[in-house]
C-alpha cells in the first residue's frame, strides 16, 4: 500500500510530515488532508493566520505534491472542496 505525507504550509512557514502514513488509496490520504485542514481552522482563526494562504499538501514517497487544499477552500466548499496540484494554483472553475 502507498505511503503519503500530509504537510502544512502557511504564512509562518512549512511543517513537513516526516513519518507519513500508509493509505489503501489516494482518496484516503485526501480525506486525511481534509480532516487536517478542518483541525487548523480554529487554531488559525485564534492566531489571525489568513486562511487563504494556509494550505495542506499531500506528498508521495518520491516527494512530489500530489494534491493541495487551502483551508479557505474547505470552508467555502466543505462537502466537495477543490484540490489543486499546488497551493499557489487557482481553484478549479466553479470554486471561487
Amino acid at each position: 500500500m502507498p505511503r503519503f505525507f500530509i504537510d502544512i504550509r502557511d504564512q509562518t512557514g512549512f511543517v513537513k510530515d516526516e513519518e507519513g502514513a500508509i493509505y489503501p488509496h489516494i482518496e484516503d490520504a485526501l480525506d486525511e488532508a481534509k480532516a487536517s485542514a478542518r483541525d487548523l481552522v480554529q487554531q488559525y482563526m485564534d492566531n489571525k493566520i489568513p486562511l487563504g494562504s494556509s494550505c495542506v499538501e499531500v506528498r508521495d514517497v518520491q516527494g512530489r505534491t500530489v494534491a493541495s487544499l487551502t483551508v479557505a477552500e474547505l470552508l467555502e466548499h466543505p462537502v466537495h472542496p477543490a484540490f489543486k496540484n499546488q497551493c499557489s494554483d487557482d481553484a478549479r472553475p466553479g470554486h471561487r
